[in-house]
């Protein structure tokens, strides 16, 4: 990753023995150890506890992995390290440089711009998928976006003032009632088109 180049993200990649490669795109560690500095000062022991805590012990990533990701970071100049003395031995912290900041902005707009991408070709990656696997991803799907939402609304994960938080959770409860009226007025017409075949 060259100086001034923002985490990249792919669509695999492993972080260590832990981490099975299909879990989270390649960049993920990056990305996040950058973004978690930037918020606040942390040794590399807070980061792998922070990341095994918001992923309920889904992600694990060791010393072997979290370690070479934060001496990168540090020789591309996006975080630098200090060390801090106390009682025991001097513990290293790791905290956001202005290169840093400005590598975080830069991969926040690179993430919005995959989104955007995704959603735009979501109709050819659904014609790619076997019937039982699109009820899957669909069901999975609805519960990831629940979840996020919760998360953004009943915590400060999010970063967002009670008004945003109120738009977020009016927004969200219109696009349940919309989707719940078209997914009720296709299942009363299925309703019927299955009794009407019943009678002939």
């Amino acid at each position: 990753m060259p100086r001034g180049t923002p985490p990249s993200f792919g669509t695999g990649g492993t972080v260590d023995g832990q981490f099975r490669s299909h879990v989270a795109p390649r960049g993920l560690l990056h990305f996040y150890a950058l973004l978690s500095i930037a918020k606040k000062p942390m040794r590399g022991y807070d980061l792998m506890k922070e990341i095994e805590f918001k992923t309920e012990g889904a992600w694990r990533p060791g010393p072997g992995a979290v370690y070479p990701v934060l001496r990168k970071l540090v020789k591309e100049g996006y975080i630098a390290a200090r060390k801090k003395a106390g009682g025991g031995p001097a513990q290293v912290m790791y905290e956001i440089t202005p290169e840093g900041r400005r590598g975080v902005a830069e991969a926040k707009r690179a993430m919005g711009a995959s989104s955007q991408r995704l959603r735009t070709m979501s109709s050819l990656f659904l014609d790619l998928m076997e019937a039982d696997d699109l009820v899957r991803f669909v069901l999975n799907s609805f519960e990831l976006q629940t979840g996020l939402v919760r998360a953004i609304v009943e915590s400060e994960k999010g970063g967002l003032g009670d008004e945003d938080r109120l738009f977020v959770l009016r927004q969200y409860r219109l696009n349940l009632e919309r989707e719940l009226g078209r997914a009720t007025k296709i299942i009363e017409q299925m309703d019927r088109g299955g009794r009407t075949e019943m009678r002939s």
